[in-house]
C-alpha cells in the first residue's frame, strides 16, 4: 500500500511539474531590463534580441566584469563575460603572458592561465584577471602571430594557412605610449618598431566603429569566442568571452553579432583571438580571494595555451 501512495504521489508531482525547455525558442520572454551600465549597452546591438540576465562587480581598481545571459536577434542562446578595464588606472598594466613566464618563443610550450600566474604574481604585480591570446597550430604548438613582449620581439611573422582563413590576420598590442592597436598584417610591417607588447589575432570584427559588411570568406559556424576591443580615445579595454557549444547554456557567436556587441560599447576598433576550448577568463574573485575561471570552457576545464593577456596591478 506505502509503495502504490507513493507511486501516485510520485506521478502527480512530476505531472505538475513545468515541461523542460528543449531548445531557445521554448524560453519564455520576460519583462527583465538590464540593471548594469554594460547590459543597457549591450541591449542596444542589433544581433542582441533579448538579456535575461546582467551583473557586474569590481575586481580590482580600474577592472569589471559583467556577466550576461541573453538571446541574440536570431534566437540563440549566449552566456557572455565581459572585462572592462581603464587603462588610465595607476599602476594597472598590461602584460603579454608566456608560459612559465620566458622572455623567449619556445616551440610547444604551454601552460593554463591559471599555471601561467603562478609564475608571474608576486608584490608589486598581482595578476588580476588573465585571457587566452593568439592562435596556435594544435598539431605541433606553433604560434599563427608575432609577439612583442615588454618591448623585446620574441616573434615576428606571421604563419598562415588558407586552411584557416580565420587566423594570423591581424595583431592587437599597445604601443611605447600604452595606447591600444588593432590592425591588419601588412599594417604590422609598418608599425612593428613602435609596438611596445603585441600578440597575433584573428578576424577584425570592427574598423573604425563600423562592423564590415562582409565575413564570407570566414568560418559561418558558432564557436566559443574570445574578442578584444577598445573606445575611440584608447582608454577602456574590453575583453568578450562567448561561451559555446553548450546547448542550452550557450550556442555561441558568429563575427558580425560580436561586431555588433563591440560597437554598442563604443569601441573603435575590436578583433578575434582564440576560440573554442581555448576561450578563457581567469579572475581573481574579489570576495574568496583565489583564482577561478569564470566561463563554461568547451573543453570542461581549463586549457593549456601558448600565450596571455593579462592584467596586473601594483599591490603588495
Amino acid at each position: 500500500m506505502k509503495r502504490f501512495l507513493y507511486f501516485i504521489f510520485l506521478t502527480a508531482a512530476l505531472c505538475s511539474c513545468e515541461k523542460l525547455p528543449t531548445g531557445p525558442d521554448d524560453i519564455p520572454d520576460t519583462s527583465y531590463q538590464p540593471r548594469t551600465e554594460i547590459g543597457k549597452m549591450v541591449a542596444k546591438a542589433s544581433s542582441v534580441g533579448h538579456i535575461y540576465a546582467d551583473t557586474t562587480f569590481m575586481i580590482a581598481m580600474g577592472v569589471d566584469e559583467t556577466d550576461l545571459h541573453i538571446q541574440t536577434s536570431v534566437g540563440k542562446v549566449e552566456h557572455i563575460f565581459m572585462l572592462r578595464i581603464d587603462l588610465t588606472t595607476p599602476g594597472l598594466k598590461m602584460k603579454v603572458g608566456m608560459p612559465y613566464d620566458l622572455d623567449s618563443y619556445v616551440i610547444g610550450n604551454r601552460q593554463t592561465p591559471s599555471d601561467m600566474i603562478e609564475y608571474v604574481d608576486k608584490p608589486g604585480q598581482r595578476v588580476v584577471a588573465v585571457v587566452n591570446a593568439d592562435f596556435w597550430d594544435t598539431s605541433n604548438g606553433k604560434i599563427r602571430g608575432p609577439i612583442h613582449r615588454n618591448g623585446r620581439v620574441l616573434k615576428d611573422t606571421f604563419v598562415y594557412s588558407s586552411r584557416l582563413s580565420d587566423q594570423a590576420i591581424s595583431f592587437f598590442g599597445f604601443d611605447y605610449d600604452g595606447t591600444p592597436v588593432i590592425r591588419d598584417t601588412v599594417t604590422y610591417r609598418k608599425m612593428a618598431g613602435d609596438m611596445k607588447d603585441l600578440t597575433g589575432s584573428g578576424v577584425i570584427v570592427l574598423q573604425n566603429g563600423e562592423v564590415p559588411g562582409d565575413f564570407s570568406a570566414y568560418s559561418v559556424n558558432r564557436h566559443p569566442r574570445n574578442v578584444v576591443g577598445y573606445s575611440e580615445d584608447g582608454k577602456t579595454l574590453y575583453f568578450m568571452i562567448v561561451d559555446g557549444r553548450q546547448a542550452l547554456w550557450s550556442d555561441g557567436m558568429l563575427y558580425w553579432e560580436m561586431g555588433e556587441i563591440m560597437k554598442s560599447l563604443g569601441c573603435s576598433w575590436a578583433t578575434n583571438l582564440d576560440g573554442g576550448g581555448s576561450a578563457q577568463l581567469v579572475i581573481r574573485h574579489p570576495s574568496a580571494q583565489l583564482y577561478q575561471l569564470r566561463n563554461r570552457a568547451s573543453d570542461g576545464a581549463q586549457r593549456p595555451v601558448v600565450n596571455t593577456w593579462m592584467v596586473t596591478v601594483n599591490e603588495p
